[in-house]
């Protein structure tokens, strides 16, 4: 019983790093152990499996390999020894589990030709690097990244995946649960609905998709780009912009809005067109909008805290708001200022 679309692609590929990425219940572990296996079934390897803490080894990993085993009927060619944490084959294939916080950690290896690392989204860039000088010495090395694809600024995607001089040795494979046979509609139904709790983790888990870093306490829980952004809002250069900020640490944050009538009545529209953020740097920000923007006649409003007069450059005892209008070159009385925050009330149902 093999994921077989994903065992197939794995076991078709044949450069030094694999990454198979992507979302929840894909068969990514099932499929990735079920060819280290065979490999070791095939020939005499020596495999290191890791994972950054060794105590997940015996939770998850060890008995991952035990099932797959036991479902391709090898049980009388492995033999397990458990307190050194090892699978020898009767060819003297050796599968050997560790973690990097193994006091021995990698030091005591030679005669790598596999490994097989589970959760690489775990690993800092300092442990792979480690990895990769321990496999040396042998032909037809191999490193297999199993990863959920957590967030886009992680070392994985800026090594492997923003780089196009790793291509020759990279092969990159992507699975969701939609390749997986052996789900039911319920396990897919339950992954489907990430998308009405958190959109960051659909995206990761359900999408297999780079994540984003994200609030750890959003205020817009509900917030659905399919459903809430209907189309593209044109910019309309006869009207004065409204720049609202957010002075969160990280990071700042500009929405960019403009106000039109609306025909046949006495209110408005409110268009919100564009937005900005980036992280501490508040000249940076200012920069951008004005680059923009310069020549628009321009309003400023937002987070009260941009109020406090205690967070300008040079010692200066400026507030956000005195910077930003010096830096917009916008007037005192095009300031429509907060003295506090509006509070905000979620009624329980």
């Amino acid at each position: 019983m093999t994921h077989t679309t994903l065992y197939h692609r794995l076991m078709a590929a044949e450069k030094r790093f694999v990454l198979s990425y992507g979302g929840t219940a894909s068969g990514k572990s099932y499929s990735a152990i079920q060819k280290e296996i065979s490999i070791a079934d095939s020939r005499k390897v020596k495999t290191l499996v890791i994972r950054k803490v060794a105590n997940t080894l015996r939770d998850s990993v060890i008995p991952g390999f035990r099932a797959r085993i036991e479902e391709t009927g090898l049980e009388d060619k492995f033999k397990e020894n458990k307190s050194d944490r090892t699978l020898k084959h009767e060819n003297g294939s050796e599968i050997i589990f560790r973690g990097l916080d193994d006091p021995d950690k990698l030091k005591s290896f030679e005669g790598l030709e596999r490994i097989l690392v589970e959760e690489a989204a775990e690993l800092d860039f300092e442990d792979f690097l480690e990895l990769n000088r321990r496999a040396r010495g042998r032909e037809n090395i191999q490193i297999t990244l199993v990863f959920n694809p957590m967030h886009e600024e992680h070392w994985l995607k800026k090594h492997f995946f923003d780089r196009e001089d790793l291509d020759d040795d990279c092969v990159k494979i992507h699975s969701t649960y939609k390749d997986n046979p052996h789900l039911t509609d319920a396990d897919k139904k339950q992954i489907e609905l990430l998308k009405l709790y958190n959109e960051n983790q659909y995206r990761i888990y359900a999408l297999g998709e780079w994540g984003l870093r994200e609030n750890n306490a959003p205020w817009l829980f509900a917030f659905d780009k399919e459903k809430h952004l209907k189309k593209e809002i044109d910019f309309m250069p006869s009207f004065p912009i409204y720049l609202s900020f957010d002075f969160n640490r990280n990071p700042l944050t500009c929405l960019v809005a403009q106000m039109s009538p609306n025909k046949g009545a006495h209110n408005s529209f409110i268009h919100f067109i564009d937005e900005f953020s980036v992280k501490d740097q508040l000249q940076e920000l200012c920069t951008l909008i004005y680059a923009k923007y310069k020549g628009c006649h321009m309003y400023i409003t937002g987070d009260a805290s941009g109020n406090h007069g205690d967070v300008g450059f040079d010692g200066k005892n400026d507030s956000y708001y005195s910077m930003i209008r010096s830096m917009l070159n916008i007037p005192e009385r095009q300031a429509v200022l907060n003295k506090r925050n509006l509070s905000i009330t979620i009624a329980a149902h």
